[in-house]
């Protein structure tokens, strides 16, 4: 038998504690729900920040949160592909930048991009909750009786509706400025 080595005996050894399974996830709903509380500034009284207040509502959202079995499912399915969708955007950005001459700004200043950005970051992010959430096997064939077929008609459906709302909102737009 080959002996394991010392990475895989540590993040064996990380994932026999809990660090994957509670301390990460918890982390990060903590990050996150006080993060946007602390930028909403919803518990703020008198312009004062009430960090305290913000500390104690992450912390028993996060708690709850990772102690519950399938939202734990639901993040340990649904980061992965955040993660992959992350990259590929990235690595359009940067295809998009060496075709600018290097210049990325001009890219991210248009607004085929914001829009288009958007919708397209939307679609590709309930596209992955749907999968990764097991919507596809509840959906298809459960309550609703959509068939896959049914559910990408759909999807297309509204993707065409964005883009011709992007389109449409653009050349009035236009039409204003040029006017």
């Amino acid at each position: 038998m080959a002996d394991q080595s010392v990475i895989v005996g540590g993040i064996e050894l990380l994932r026999n504690m809990g660090f994957f399974d509670f301390l990460l996830p918890f982390l990060l709903f903590f990050s996150v729900i006080y993060g946007v509380l602390a930028k909403t500034g919803i518990f703020s009284s008198e312009g004062k920040e009430r960090k305290d207040i913000n500390v104690i509502i992450a912390f028993v959202i996060a708690l709850i949160s990772t102690t519950t079995a399938w939202v734990l499912n639901a993040l340990a399915g649904f980061l992965p592909w955040i993660g992959f969708i992350a990259i590929v955007i990235l690595a359009f950005l940067i295809l998009g930048s060496m075709v600018a001459g290097g210049d990325v700004t001009q890219i991210l200043q248009s607004p085929y991009f914001k829009y288009g950005g958007v919708a397209i970051a939307a679609i590709a992010v309930f596209v992955t909750m749907y999968y990764s959430l097991g919507w596809d096997k509840t959906l298809s064939g459960g309550g609703f009786g959509l068939s896959n077929t049914d559910v990408a008609l759909i999807i297309i459906g509204i993707v065409v509706a964005v883009i011709f709302y992007i389109i449409l909102k653009g050349g009035s737009e236009g039409s204003k400025k040029g006017g």
